[in-house]
């Protein structure tokens, strides 16, 4: 089971260094988490992009077709609520963590804690790997006891 940040994710809809990696996992049929800010992150990357004329009106379109399939058809959502934020006080207490970070963290917590309670997201006590390309909070998940997928480095 695989909880990707936007920094992992976008590596599916924009050619970069690791790109491989992640369509490899999607290939695999893994079950790919991400919390609903993975929304505007995305789209707020493919943007920005468009608009500073990396990407021409046709690649921006297809892309932001690519990425919207995924989200209503391969990717599983976390909602971003009381329940999957409830690690984020302490975890913020604790760690150097940027807000979008803090929520991404806060929501592989809450679906770590919920594969052991109950078979409703994998089989139970199934090892959730925690997907991202920024090493800094890299760093604080494995703090945390996740295992980490870095996409940018070979296994």
């Amino acid at each position: 089971m695989l909880y990707l940040d936007a920094s992992a994710l976008v590596k599916r809809y924009l050619r970069e260094r690791g790109s491989g990696r992640v369509h490899a996992r999607f290939k695999a049929d893994a079950r790919i988490f991400t919390s609903a800010v993975s929304y505007a992150e995305i789209h707020a990357v493919l943007g920005r992009k468009y608009q500073q004329r990396e990407m021409t009106t046709r690649q921006y379109e297809a892309t932001r077709e690519r990425f919207l399939h995924d989200w209503l058809f391969s990717l599983n959502l976390l909602a971003v609520d009381e329940s999957t934020m409830a690690a984020l006080p302490t975890l913020v207490e604790r760690y150097p963590l940027k807000a979008l970070d803090a929520v991404h963290l806060a929501a592989a917590h809450w679906l770590r804690d919920m594969t052991q309670l109950t078979s409703d997201f994998g089989p139970p006590g199934e090892q959730v790997e925690f997907g991202v390309s920024d090493r800094g909070l890299a760093r604080i998940a494995r703090t945390c006891g996740f295992a980490v997928f870095d996409p940018e480095k070979s296994s």
